[in-house]
């Protein structure tokens, strides 16, 4: 009889065991635990790409990029206290081999304001490419007739096909845009 007891204790164990540790979301790591906890600290992403990642802020925080190359490279966050997704963006012009993305606590509850974590980016991919080109077709930011539909730039850097056929020739872009890209829903008044 006691050995049956023993049994059915150590299976309900088991089965409690097994629902808790499938129903918990276990995150990677933190320098400071009490404030943040991140669902991975280190990670890897092409030069133009987004990722998402789950953070627990057990504080409000600011939140910073550290050194980066491109206007492109940013963070989406609430900057609240909770678990919530984070969104890092590495910019398609990113020459950063790695950009840090780092949290400091920022909460009247919290004295030391010196207190922050970070999530490191290892950038893959980076295309040295990128910024030559934007930099020959800066011109294209002040073309006489970009407006609200059509900007010569964004045009030119959006659309490799479009570089080789027409370079930095905002006239012939612009033609181009209005006879047949429009058509082809190309967009032309941002960057992709």
């Amino acid at each position: 009889m006691r050995k049956q007891i023993e049994k059915i204790i150590a299976t309900a164990f088991i089965i409690v065991l097994t629902i808790t540790a499938f129903n918990f979301k276990s995150f990677a790591y933190s320098e400071i635990p009490d404030y943040f906890d991140f669902e991975q600290c280190c990670v890897s992403m092409d030069a133009g790409s987004t990722r998402v990642l789950w953070i627990t802020a057990n504080y409000n925080y600011d939140a910073y990029v550290g050194e980066h190359t491109s206007n492109k490279t940013y963070i989406e966050c609430s900057e609240k206290s909770g678990t919530q997704q984070v969104v890092l963006h590495i910019g398609p012009d990113e020459q950063t081999k790695n950009v840090m993305f780092y949290f400091y606590v920022d909460d009247d509850k919290v004295s030391d304001k010196g207190l922050f974590d970070g999530i490191e980016v290892y950038v893959q991919n980076i295309d040295t490419s990128y910024a030559q080109k934007a930099d020959m077709a800066a011109p294209l930011k002040w073309y006489a007739n970009n407006n609200s539909e059509f900007n010569a730039y964004d045009y030119y850097m959006n659309y490799p096909d479009l570089q080789n056929a027409f370079g930095t020739n905002g006239d012939a872009l612009f033609t181009h845009f209005y006879q047949t890209g429009k058509a082809e829903h190309r967009v032309a008044n941002k960057l992709l």
